[in-house]
């Protein structure tokens, strides 16, 4: 399910988009993590990074793009294992300084249940 994430989030304004683990590019990037969630579901954790002086930048993308292009964002990619997206306005602030530099932020989108 991570790779679909991925290539869906590239098509917003930030083209920087990986899956937890592997090397950082340049900011301004994405990270998705993918993580198992209670009652057997998947949550998607999106970690934004950007330079440290652009918190509101960061804010904007995080509140308003990632909604725009995650929220009830459906896979279509296979007739097996088909996925929606949802949104339940988890997030957390803008973390500190991170190692490379760059402040994040995150937020978490759910797939519920496979759709078959």
């Amino acid at each position: 399910m991570k790779p679909v994430v991925v290539a869906k989030l590239k098509t917003g304004t930030i083209k920087n988009v990986v899956p937890f683990g592997t090397d950082k590019p340049v900011a301004p990037y994405v990270v998705v993590k993918e993580e198992p969630a209670p009652n057997q579901e998947t949550r998607f954790r999106i970690i934004a990074h950007m330079a440290k002086a652009q918190d509101l930048v960061l804010r904007a993308y995080v509140f308003t793009e990632l909604s725009t292009l995650l929220s009830g964002f459906e896979d279509e990619s296979s007739s097996e294992n088909r996925f929606q997206l949802e949104d339940r306005g988890e997030w957390y602030p803008v973390a500190a300084v991170s190692d490379d530099s760059t402040i994040s932020m995150e937020r978490c989108f759910y797939a519920p249940h496979l759709l078959f």
